[in-house]
């Protein structure tokens, strides 16, 4: 599984350096091209799960489980960012229009870009704390136990 992993990951960077370098494009059978063109960016295309599966397979392999490094203090927003990802996404989708309208209407110099991207990936990471804080407070509660569901509820027990 490694292998194939490997070798897809490999097969893609070399597609993807047709993109940069077009007089190589011509190694690509036009069958080929067809069918894999154009890539959906917007639904979760074939060849991009594939990728995601592919990177998943080499970091499971090639990352220990118990590496010092995911205890780091420097990698704490990251993982606090994954452990919240629909929410950490969905405002990502929020804070990129945001963006997309102050370099629209203020600025599109690369100080401003880098500017924006720094304040979003700051308002991602408070967001996962805060959301983090939340969970560990709510947990705590008030000390009482929750409520047994009624057995007259679906899944309820009698």
């Amino acid at each position: 599984m490694l292998g194939l992993a490997a070798a897809y990951i490999l097969f893609s960077f070399l597609i993807v350096m047709t993109w940069y370098f077009p007089r190589y494009a011509v190694y690509i059978p036009k069958w080929f091209q067809d069918w894999m063109y154009p890539i959906d960016k917007t639904n979760m295309d074939v060849l991009r799960f594939a990728h995601f599966i592919a990177l998943a397979v080499i970091t499971v392999r090639f990352l220990p489980a118990d590496w010092p490094g995911l205890k780091s203090r420097w990698l704490k927003p990251m993982i606090l960012c994954g452990q919240h990802s629909l929410e950490i996404f969905c405002l990502g989708i929020f804070l990129s229009f945001l963006g997309h309208f102050v370099t629209s209407e203020i600025s599109r110099s690369i100080g401003m870009q880098v500017l924006i991207s720094v304040l979003g990936i700051l308002v991602m990471i408070g967001v996962a704390w805060l959301i983090t804080w939340y969970n560990t407070v709510e947990g705590k509660g008030s000390g009482k136990q929750p409520k047994p569901p009624a057995s007259d509820l679906a899944g309820g027990e009698a």
